[in-house]
This record gives C-alpha cells, sequence and structure tokens, in this order.
C-alpha cells in the first residue's frame, strides 16, 4: 500500500509541475537545486509561499520522458521510449562486413564476418583493422539487404582501425560523439553482426562498466570496458550513447568470461581518422628507447613508479636530448607514465618534430627533460 500511495504523490508532484512549467510566475527563488546529491541549474519560482521547479530540467536530469497532449500528460523512464528510436536512426548508418579470408598454411581458406558504420556518405565506412586485413573478398552489406564490393582505402593495425570504400553514394553517416560524454554507469548499445549473417543489424544494451582499460599485448591505446552483449562479428561495429552518437568502435571480448567486452574510444578513433585525412595514413613519433613496465600498473593497480628505459637507440632524440638507460619516464606533457600504452595515450596526437615535456627520475632525483620527437618509422 506505501508503495501505490508513493507513487501516486509523485505522479501528482510531477503533473502539478509540468502545468506549472507552461505558466508565467513572478517572484524567482534563489533557492539552491540539488537532485541526487549534486548541485544543478534548475530555474525555480515562487508563488505564494509555495516553490516550483521547472519540470523540463528536472525530467532531463532524471532521465524521464514527460510528454502532454490536450487530455493527458504522460511520465515514463526516458530510456523505455529512447533506445527504440535510436536503433531505428542508427541502423541506417550500421553495415554488416563479410569476405573470404586468406588460406593459412594447413588449412582451406575461410569465411569471416564483422561490422562497420558509415562515416561519409559517399561510401566510406569506418571498421576493425581486423575485420578486413586478411579478407581476400570484401563485401558490405547494407540495411536495407543490398550488398557492394569494398576496397581497404586506409589501414592502421596499431589502432585496429580501417576505412573501406564501397562504390555508391547517398548512405547515412553516423554521429560521432564527445569523449567526454563516455562515463562509467551511462548506457550504451552496441550495434553488430554477432555469430551468424542472419543476425545482421542486432542490437544489445548495457552500460560503460570502465575507462582508460588496457589489454597487454593486442591494443597501443586505452580501451571502454562496457557489459554491452558483444560477440564475434560484432568487431567493427558502433557503441552508441543516449543521444545516438557513437562513442566507441567495438572490438575485442573476453572469452570465457561474462559482460567483460571492451571498444575503441572516439578520441582515438578520430585521431586515427584525421591522420588518415591529412596524412593518408597514422603518423606516430618515438623517443627512441626501450623500456621496462611496471607489473604493479600491469596488473591494473595504483603505482607511481614510472616506465624504466631499458636502452636507447643511438642517433635518437631519447640520446639526443639526454634521456639515459635506467631513467624512469613518469610523467609527459602533465600526463602519468607506468606503461607503454600510457606512453602511447600521451604521445597520441603529437606530430614529428614537436616538443615534449618529460619528467624522470634519475638516481632518487626527479628532473625534466624537453625532447623534440622522432618519427617512428614502420
Amino acid at each position: 500500500m506505501k508503495k501505490s500511495i508513493t507513487k501516486s504523490i509523485v505522479f501528482t508532484a510531477f503533473l502539478i509541475l509540468f502545468v506549472l512549467s507552461n505558466l508565467t510566475v513572478s517572484g524567482a527563488s534563489s533557492l539552491k537545486v540539488t537532485v541526487n546529491g549534486k548541485s544543478e541549474d534548475i530555474g525555480t519560482a515562487t508563488v505564494g509561499k509555495t516553490v516550483y521547479v521547472d519540470i523540463a530540467a528536472l525530467s532531463q536530469i532524471l532521465n524521464l520522458n514527460v510528454t502532454q497532449n490536450n487530455n493527458s500528460i504522460n511520465i515514463s523512464n526516458k530510456n523505455e521510449d529512447v533506445i527504440p528510436e535510436i536503433i531505428k536512426e542508427i541502423s541506417p548508418s550500421v553495415v554488416g562486413i563479410i569476405g573470404n579470408t586468406k588460406a593459412k598454411e594447413g588449412s582451406a581458406e575461410g569465411l569471416a564476418l564483422g561490422t562497420g558504420v558509415v562515416i561519409k556518405s559517399g561510401g566510406e565506412i569506418l571498421t576493425n583493422a581486423h575485420v578486413v586485413v586478411d579478407m581476400t573478398r570484401i563485401v558490405v552489406v547494407l540495411s536495407d539487404g543490398s550488398g557492394y564490393d569494398a576496397r581497404i582505402k586506409y589501414i592502421d593495425k596499431k589502432a585496429d582501425l580501417a576505412v573501406i570504400k564501397i562504390d555508391k553514394i547517398g548512405l547515412f553517416p553516423a554521429k560521432f560523439g564527445e569523449a567526454s560524454d563516455i562515463i562509467i554507469g551511462k548506457t550504451a548499445i552496441a550495434i553488430g553482426t554477432p555469430l551468424s549473417f542472419q543476425n545482421r543489424n542486432s542490437a544489445s544494451v548495457g552500460v560503460i562498466s570502465g575507462l582508460n582499460r588496457s589489454i597487454d599485448g593486442f591494443y597501443e591505446y586505452k580501451l571502454i570496458q562496457t557489459d554491452v552483449a558483444i560477440n564475434p562479428g560484432n568487431s567493427g561495429g558502433p557503441l552508441v550513447n543516449m543521444a545516438g552518437e557513437v562513442i566507441g568502435i567495438n572490438s575485442i571480448t573476453t572469452l570465457n568470461a561474462q559482460g567483460l567486452n571492451y571498444a575503441i574510444p572516439i578520441d582515438t578513433i578520430q585521431f586515427v581518422l584525421d591522420h588518415f585525412y591529412k596524412y593518408g595514413m597514422v603518423k606516430r613519433v618515438t623517443l627512441g628507447a626501450e623500456y621496462d613496465e611496471d607489473n604493479v600498473a600491469l596488473y591494473g593497480l595504483p603505482s607511481k613508479k614510472g616506465l624504466k628505459v631499458i636502452s636507447i637507440k643511438a642517433g635518437s632524440c631519447a640520446e639526443k636530448y639526454g634521456l639515459e638507460k635506467n631513467d624512469y619516464i613518469y610523467n609527459v606533457n602533465g600526463k602519468a607514465v607506468n606503461t607503454t600504452v600510457d606512453l602511447n595515450e600521451a604521445l597520441k596526437g603529437l606530430l614529428p618534430g614537436n616538443k615534449v615535456n618529460i619528467n624522470i627520475r634519475r638516481d632518487g632525483n626527479e628532473q625534466s627533460i624537453i625532447v623534440v620527437l622522432d618519427e617512428l618509422q614502420i
């Protein structure tokens, strides 16, 4: 009975607030509004002794959907209404990828599948490099079921991203989100081609579980962790936020585990695409050194030890600007460094010839070195 009464009170309160939000009232209140313990900038107004809160602003914060027509007001969980619309909106931008794979020693030519997301209306599609790198023939199937031969236009194995091209115009590019919107606990949606091509454009919903994850030996940059259901074939498909914007590319799942999946975040995607279109490849920088990583940091535990320099290439910028064997690099341009992934993140977006400020520990003493970066030769 208490639960029913509480629901009635909440509904009545929202009903009053919604109606009053359409009224013009005087006497603005200077009251501080706190929602779930967080101070919010919500307009308030006082009528007599009663203070009213802007229902439109409050509903956005509480993730509720409030609609009104001539005869009724409807209040519902926003996700219930929005998720189907997001899936409907993004689906035309999601494609299935299928192709023959190169025969390996002792095995016959096989068949592989994956997913991609349209980024340009003229036929350019973003996917994982590992989806297409070994395909001898690539076929893209659009959401309407039509198929087109595709070719690799750009590919970067280190970031595990590629752009493929089909001869088709009038496609529907997906919208990109912002890295700042990737927050632990927020709802995320994955769309892809799991396990079988008949499952093309399947959707799954979950949350962002973690940020700045590293997978040693597989990815050179940090990843998003999510519990959104991802299976083989989802690779290359979009991870989408509640605004229908791509915030990641689903890339890898953990075998023998549940809900432990990873996506390449939008900031890495933007970095790679920017280089693709400017240089036709990703230009990377190097210090010209080799490192020993902090095992504590590799296990994901807090560490401030730094990245140990174990050798320096002759003639490299590391040698030129004074880095030495057994130095510990602990900060690069204000970013903490304990692993090579940390270092790659700190150097991401920098170009050969750029200067970088490196903080090191040498024989227990801290010092700062300015280094002009070399280009990494592939």
